[in-house]
C-alpha cells in the first residue's frame, strides 16, 4: 500500500513554481480528471507499482466535526457480475459502501507565502501489479448534458477509468468523485485488516471489472460511450455502454475492443473484437466529438509513421463460419507523415523501427478541434496538424472531402507545423542541426548537451506525449478552446490556445520562434524543470481555474511528480517581447536571437537578467 504524499519542495523560476512530490514508489503514468469533485477538488490519478492513487488537490476542506451517527457501511465485495449505479433496485448486499463527507461552505485563501492549493485527501487503490497506462472518458463527453447520458447521470458524481496493467489485463473501476472523509480513512477495520484496501472488495464505494484477451501487457488504453438504440422502438435510445480499446505488441500489433454494459445480467469480459494491425501501435484515442457517427472513429498511430482512423461500428464478418460472432470494423482513413531528410532524424528514431522505412517515427497523435483534426508529435521535434474536416482557417475542404490520404504517394498535407525547440532552430530551415567535434571528450554531461531533446544515447527509444485540454471559452457563445502540451525527451513546450495560434500562423509554412507572436498565441517551451535527474514518464494538464491564470502542468518522473504553476502571462504590448539585459555599469541593451539564448542560460545558473516589455 502507497504511502501519504510529502510535503512538496518548492522552487521558483522565471516561469513558474513548482511543486516537486517525491515518492517511494515508482511512477508509470498520471491523468488529471476532467470534472471537479464537488466540493472544487482537482483529481489527479497516477499509477505506480502497486495500482493507483488518487489525490485531491484545492477545494473546500473537510469540516472539524461530522455527523457519526450513522455507521459506515460497505459493499460485500463484487462478486455479482451486475454494475448499477441506482442503489435503490438492489438490497443491502448490492448497496456499495456509504460515505458522506462534510465540507466548508467557502474555500479558505492561499496563503501569500505559499500561493498554490495544497493536498486534501489521497485514496490507494490497490491492485497488486504495476498500473502502465491510464485513461479516462474525452473531456467534452464527461462534461456533456442532455441525450448523450442516456442513464448514466449518476457517473456525473463517480471517478470513471481504465487501468492497463503488467498483468496483460485491464481494469475498469468506478469510484465515488467526492473525497473520503477523515473518517472513513479512519475506521478501525482498515487498521486490522491490510486485505480491505485491495480494489474491488468495496471499501471506498469502488467497483471494478477485470478484462481480459490480451498475451503481452497493454501499451496504450482509451475508451469512450456508445449509445444504443433498439430498432424495435423507432430508433429509440435503449442504453448507453461503455467501450474500452487497448493495443499491444502481440505478434505485428493486436487491437482489442470490448463493451461494458452497465445494466445488463453479466458485463462483457472478453473483447467483442480483435484486430491484428501491420505494425504495432503507438498510440490510440477516441475521438471526443459528441456526434455518434464520429464517437466510434478510433485514431491509431502506427510506428512506420502512419496514423490510421478505425470504425468499429461499420464492422464486417472476418470468418466464413455463420455461427462465429467474429467481426472488425473498417479502416476510413490514412495519414502519412513525411520522410527524413536529416542525419539527425536518423538517430532520433527508436530501435526496431528502421526509421519508418524512411518515413518520419512518431511519438504520439492526438484528436484536436473537437474531433475534426489529428495532430502529431515526431522523433525529430516537428509537430503537425492534419486538418480531416476543414475547420482550420481559410480552409474550403478537409482530407475527407478529397477522399484521399496520401498527395502524390508520399506524405498526406499538413495544414500547420511547427517545431517544439523553435528557438534553437534556424527560422527558415529544418530541424535543430546538432554538430559536435571527433576530437572533444565525450563526458556524460556533454553527451547530454549535444544530443538532440537530451536524449540519453541512439540505443534509447526517444518517449514523450501530447497532452490536450479543453479550455473553457471566454464568453458562452464562444466555441471551447484548446491548450495543447508537448513533451518530447527533456524538452516541454505547451501552446496556450490551438486556435488562436493555428490563425495566427496559418499562412506560415513553418512554425514561429518561440518568443514570435501576440499574447495566448506564442508557443512557450518550459526550462528549468527539476527532475533531480530521472525520466519523464507521463505528462498532464490541470483545467484553467476560475481566476483566468494560465493551467497548470503535472510532470510524472520515476519517483516523484512535479506540478508547475505558471500564474498570470507577461504584460505585452504590440505582439513584442523583448528580452533586455542588465549591463555592468547599470545600463539596459536589447538582445539579438544569439543574446537572447546566452540570457536564457544565465537565468538558468540564477543571474541578473530582467524582462521588459517594449
Amino acid at each position: 500500500m502507497a504511502g501519504s504524499l510529502p510535503q512538496p519542495r518548492v522552487s521558483k523560476n522565471t516561469q513558474n513554481t513548482q511543486l516537486n512530490y517525491e515518492l517511494p514508489h515508482r511512477i508509470h503514468t498520471a491523468k488529471v480528471y476532467p470534472i471537479l469533485s464537488s466540493n472544487g477538488s482537482t483529481v489527479i490519478l497516477y499509477g505506480h507499482e502497486n495500482g493507483v492513487k488518487l489525490v485531491w488537490r484545492g477545494g473546500r476542506s473537510f469540516k472539524s466535526s461530522q455527523d457519526s451517527s450513522a455507521p459506515a457501511k460497505k459493499a460485500n465485495g463484487t462478486g455479482n457480475a451486475v454494475i448499477s449505479l441506482d442503489s435503490d433496485d438492489e438490497g443491502d448486499s448490492g448497496k456499495a459502501f456509504e460515505d458522506k463527507p462534510e465540507f466548508e461552505d467557502e474555500e479558505k485563501e492561499l496563503d501569500p507565502s505559499r500561493p498554490y492549493p495544497g493536498i486534501l485527501q489521497e485514496l490507494d487503490l490497490h491492485f497488486g501489479t504495476d498500473v502502465l497506462h491510464l485513461t479516462v472518458l474525452p473531456d467534452p463527453v464527461l462534461k456533456a448534458d442532455g441525450p448523450s447520458w442516456h442513464g448514466l447521470e449518476s457517473l456525473k458524481q463517480k471517478i470513471v477509468f481504465t487501468a492497463a496493467c503488467a498483468d496483460n489485463s485491464l481494469r475498469f473501476v468506478i469510484v465515488p468523485l467526492a473525497p473520503p472523509s477523515p473518517k472513513s480513512k479512519g475506521r478501525p477495520e482498515l487498521r486490522s485488516d491490510f486485505t480491505l484496501a485491495t480494489a474491488g472488495k468495496g471499501t471506498w464505494g469502488e467497483t471494478v471489472v477485470l478484462l481480459n484477451g490480451h498475451q503481452k501487457p497493454s501499451g496504450g488504453v482509451t475508451m469512450t460511450l456508445e449509445v444504443v438504440t433498439e430498432k424495435s422502438q423507432g430508433s429509440t435510445p435503449a442504453e448507453t455502454q461503455i467501450i474500452i480499446a487497448s493495443h499491444s505488441r502481440e505478434v505485428t500489433g493486436r487491437l482489442l475492443l470490448f463493451r461494458i454494459t452497465l445494466k445488463s445480467p453479466r458485463p462483457a469480459l472478453e473483447p467483442f473484437q480483435s484486430v491484428f494491425l501491420a505494425s504495432p501501435a503507438k498510440s490510440i484515442s477516441f475521438n471526443p466529438s459528441l456526434s455518434r457517427q464520429n464517437t466510434s472513429h478510433l485514431l491509431v498511430a502506427d510506428t512506420i509513421g502512419v496514423c490510421r482512423i478505425y470504425d468499429y461500428k461499420a464492422s464486417i464478418k472476418v470468418t466464413e463460419d455463420p455461427d462465429s460472432p467474429a467481426t472488425e470494423g473498417t479502416w476510413l482513413l490514412s495519414l502519412y507523415t513525411g520522410f527524413q531528410s536529416t542525419k539527425t532524424d536518423s538517430q532520433a528514431s527508436p530501435l526496431g523501427t528502421h526509421a519508418g522505412f524512411g518515413r518520419k517515427t512518431i511519438i504520439d497523435a492526438q484528436w484536436v478541434s473537437a474531433g475534426r483534426a489529428v495532430i502529431v508529435l515526431l522523433s525529430d521535434g516537428q509537430w503537425a496538424i492534419w486538418d480531416i474536416e476543414g475547420v482550420g482557417p481559410g480552409a474550403s475542404q478537409g482530407l475527407l472531402s478529397r477522399h484521399q490520404g496520401v498527395k502524390g504517394g508520399s506524405r498526406s498535407e499538413y495544414s500547420l507545423t511547427g517545431y517544439i525547440d523553435a528557438a534553437t532552430k534556424s527560422r527558415t530551415s529544418g530541424p535543430p542541426q546538432i554538430t559536435t567535434s571527433k576530437f572533444a571528450p565525450m563526458t556524460p554531461g556533454t553527451r547530454k548537451s549535444t544530443e538532440p531533446f537530451g536524449s540519453r544515447g541512439s540505443n534509447v527509444a526517444m518517449r514523450g506525449q501530447i497532452s490536450v485540454l479543453e479550455v473553457p471559452a471566454s464568453s458562452p457563445t464562444s466555441p471551447s478552446e484548446e491548450s495543447v502540451l508537448f513533451w518530447l525527451g527533456e524538452t516541454f513546450t505547451i501552446i496556450p490556445n490551438l486556435s488562436k495560434y493555428w490563425t495566427a500562423n496559418a499562412s506560415k509554412k513553418s512554425g514561429s520562434g518561440l518568443f514570435a507572436g501576440a499574447a495566448g498565441v506564442r508557443a512557450i517551451k518550459l526550462d528549468s524543470v527539476e527532475l533531480q535527474g530521472e525520466r519523464c514518464s507521463a505528462v498532464a494538464q490541470i483545467p484553467k481555474s476560475s481566476t483566468g491564470t494560465q493551467s497548470d502542468i503535472v510532470i510524472v518522473a520515476e519517483h516523484r511528480f512535479v506540478i508547475l504553476s505558471t500564474g498570470k502571462q507577461a504584460r505585452q504590448s504590440e505582439g513584442r517581447m523583448v528580452l533586455v539585459e542588465k549591463t555592468t555599469n547599470g545600463g539596459v541593451g536589447e538582445l539579438d536571437v544569439v543574446g537572447i539564448e546566452q540570457a536564457l542560460a544565465r537565468m538558468e545558473n540564477g543571474m541578473d537578467v530582467r524582462r521588459k516589455i517594449f
